[in-house]
């Protein structure tokens, strides 16, 4: 098992293993890098998933994610971390403060952002296609 975790997923010769590589946020319609997270995420997965690394946030920065939608698929969010992480959270008209070990379900075609307000941890991302299970 230990052997299998060293070699890259590449190097494996497994089509269900992926290798996620850091990815710039500002890659993405509608965000900005930020200093606080790194984004790791792979083109090969067959579906949207960013594993966002959130270092210690201390001050709100300024928001990274506009509001925007998805016509063709819906999303989860997930907040994830050991202490403490504070996201604010926009779903359509209304404002959310939410904090770590949270599950945020966004529709196809409800306005959206996410931008993270203090702490450390986990966010993770994931767009689900239409005729998906």
């Amino acid at each position: 098992m230990n052997a299998l975790l060293k070699t890259p997923p590449e190097e494996q010769g497994s089509p269900l293993i992926f290798n996620m590589e850091p990815s710039a946020l500002a890659g993405v319609p509608f965000h900005t890098n930020t200093a606080n997270i790194v984004r790791y995420f792979s083109k090969q997965f067959p579906l949207h998933l960013a594993v966002h690394e959130v270092s210690p946030v201390l001050y709100p920065p300024a928001d990274y994610t506009a509001p925007h939608l998805h016509d063709d698929c819906d999303e989860i969010n997930i907040i994830i971390s050991s202490d403490e992480l504070v996201y604010k959270i926009v779903l359509g008209e209304e404002e959310f403060t939410v904090t770590n070990n949270a599950c945020i379900w966004i529709p196809a075609g409800l306005l959206h952002s996410a931008n993270v307000l203090s702490g450390a941890g986990f966010f993770v991302a994931v767009r689900l296609e239409k005729g998906r299970s």
